[in-house]
């Protein structure tokens, strides 16, 4: 116990003389201003910088011309073309033709399975010959009326019977209608059942060529009328033609498939056409539309658009102000302003 004691009063007495060491260091901290704490970094405002002047590339508005046009690519094809299909139904016997070939009228083109009416054909053209020859020999004889009237029923059922049979073999059998080329074969093969009144073959005439357009919208081609002069450049060389038939020509139809094409397609027909022109070849055809003189006319960049409202930003001094303004024609790069400029605006080009 008393140990202990000793020791706490040695404790004590070091701790006292520690005591004015400890308070000289607090002191020597308190005067340095905390300088062992970590300084923080003195954040500078920038440098106030005036801002670049902004170049506006501005039009002005004047008067002028602007022309539209309808450009593209017109296709060749014949005006007269015959779509070939069997009466009957059957069996392909055979297709003796091959796409683009040049046929001439009658040829045979194709065929069904006909079994031996071809035999049968010939056994009763042999028939027809036997009854007219014996028809005739009654006539010069002493035959009564009644042995020659005989003679002459069995010639006409001989030869009814003969033209079943060719009536037959025609519906079996197509033949070219006029002289032409060849552009769709359907794909079916030898053997494979083919439906009456399903297109087999067509042909068409490649002496009777015209040019056919078609747009991707019926807005593009409502300008268009019969009758009006087409620029057309085939092979490099220049040609002229004109509009045989627009869609405001061709009258209203139940079918509508064809509706929605003829609302698209027109016609031209070539004024001079060279040798050489096939079927599927193209020209490039401009038809000159629509012309305003003395119009305001912008730069297709100057016109802006939102939610069916046109505009233009139009610049006073350091403002600019939107403007809403009339379109008229419109061309790929300018566009005619009808209402809401003056001259002398200066407008903003689109940037």
């Amino acid at each position: 116990m008393y140990r202990r004691r000793r020791i706490s009063h040695r404790f004590y007495n070091r701790m006292a003389r520690l005591k004015p060491a400890s308070m000289l260091l607090l002191a020597m901290l308190a005067l340095s201003g905390c300088s062992l704490l970590p300084r923080e970094d003195v954040v500078l405002q920038p440098p106030l910088v005036e801002p670049a002047r902004e170049e506006l590339d501005l039009v002005e508005v004047g008067r002028g011309s602007i022309q539209t046009f309808l450009k593209g690519n017109a296709t060749f094809e014949s005006s007269n073309v015959k779509a070939l299909s069997f009466k009957d139904g059957g069996q392909l016997k055979s297709i003796n033709v091959t796409l683009g070939q040049e046929v001439k009228a009658g040829e045979l083109l194709g065929e069904l399975e006909t079994g031996d009416l071809d035999l049968q054909l010939g056994l009763q053209q042999l028939n027809v010959e036997r009854t007219q020859l014996l028809y005739g020999q009654a006539r010069t004889s002493d035959a009564s009326a009644t042995e020659i009237r005989l003679r002459e029923i069995d010639l006409e059922r001989e030869r009814m019977s003969l033209d079943a049979m060719e009536s037959r073999l025609e519906k079996a059998r197509l033949h070219a209608p006029i002289t032409g080329t060849v552009i769709f074969i359907e794909q079916v093969k030898t053997g494979e059942r083919v439906n009456a009144y399903q297109p087999i073959i067509t042909v068409a005439d490649s002496n009777s060529m015209r040019l056919t357009y078609t747009a991707a919208n019926a807005k593009d081609v409502l300008p268009v009328e019969a009758g009006m002069p087409v620029s057309l450049k085939y092979k490099g060389k220049d040609y002229t033609g004109k509009v045989l038939q627009s869609p405001t020509d061709v009258p209203a139809g139940a079918d509508p498939s064809k509706a929605e094409k003829n609302a698209v397609t027109i016609i031209i027909g070539m004024d001079h056409p060279p040798a050489g022109i096939q079927i599927g070849h193209s020209a490039e055809m401009t038809i000159e539309l629509q012309k305003r003189e003395n119009a305001i006319v912008l730069p297709r960049s100057a016109l802006r658009s939102y939610m069916g409202r046109f505009y233009v930003q139009v610049s006073e001094g350091e403002l600019r102000k939107e403007v809403d303004v009339e379109v008229g024609l419109t061309t790929p790069t300018e566009v005619e302003i009808v209402k809401g400029l003056q001259e002398g605006d200066k407008v903003i080009v689109n940037q």
